[in-house]
């Protein structure tokens, strides 16, 4: 019964954290071009703040759902694709704290979105939208696979 629900709480963060990766590289991002330079900083910090519940939390539990999901999983979830879901998860998210952050954080600090950190974020977004699709994959396979 634990396997099935840390399952489906990996499949649900999962899929979340993918779309919530996707807006953010095709809209969000994007419409930071479009504010005006004494605009921004009150759009980033009104970003930063509406973070924690949209795109945080689910990144966590994504993140401690993966986990759990190596020790405890539904027979139909093989060990290697508990880890692969888990490895990419831990990615996301590292690459969200360390890569995007200091970002985040000199935006904030400058009140400046300068190009070559809007050009980063850009990149470790489209990066997190591959890695968030290829978990969904690996999950789409356990899904069909427990489908059977």
């Amino acid at each position: 019964m634990l396997g099935r629900v840390m399952f489906l709480t990996t499949v649900i963060a999962t899929l979340f954290c993918a779309a919530v990766n996707a807006y953010t590289l095709q809209v969000a991002y994007p419409l930071w071009r479009v504010v005006g330079a004494a605009e921004f900083p009150a759009v980033h910090r009104e970003y930063l703040e509406r973070l924690w519940p949209v795109i945080t939390l689910p990144h966590v539990v994504m993140f401690f759902a993966s986990a759990g999901l190596i020790v405890w999983r539904p027979g139909f979830v093989p060990l290697g694709e508990a880890i692969a879901v888990f490895v990419l998860a831990a990615a996301v998210v590292g690459i969200s704290a360390f890569a995007a952050g200091p970002i985040h954080g000199r935006f904030a600090q400058t009140g400046v979105m300068d190009a070559a950190g809007y050009r980063g974020l850009i990149a470790i977004s489209a990066v997190r939208v591959v890695m968030m699709v290829g978990a969904c994959a690996v999950l789409g396979v356990e899904m069909m696979r427990g489908l059977r």
